[in-house]
């Protein structure tokens, strides 16, 4: 849970805009969320910390989770479920204009 928070704060610059352009929102005002830039690879390094111990816990630790009330089984396919979700946060500020310019090289020839 920590790390897919974490990994959704290292995107807060570039998701806010985006939620308002997809739903038509003209917001000028989203122009200073900016300022948090500063945050983004301290934010994404602890989120990969937290993944990795997450996994050492699962895979390596002698007590990986509290018995509680999900199995290991469940406990392991709800890490690796989350992956693939919480890397998308992260990678999406920097994959995003690589997609974009794809795209327009193909619609300009």
């Amino acid at each position: 849970m920590a790390a897919m928070l974490t990994a959704i704060l290292s995107s807060l610059c570039c998701i806010g805009p985006l939620i308002y352009l997809l739903f038509g929102i003209s917001a000028a005002a989203l122009t200073g969320i900016q300022i948090l830039n500063y945050l983004q690879i301290p934010m994404i390094t602890l989120s990969v910390g937290l993944l990795l111990l997450g996994f050492w816990r699962l895979y390596f630790s002698k007590k990986p989770f509290c018995a509680g009330r999900l199995t290991r089984k469940q406990t392991l396919s709800l890490y690796w479920c989350t992956l693939p979700i919480i890397l998308l946060f992260q990678l999406y500020p920097f994959i995003l204009p690589w997609i974009i310019e794809l795209v327009t090289v193909e619609l300009i020839e």
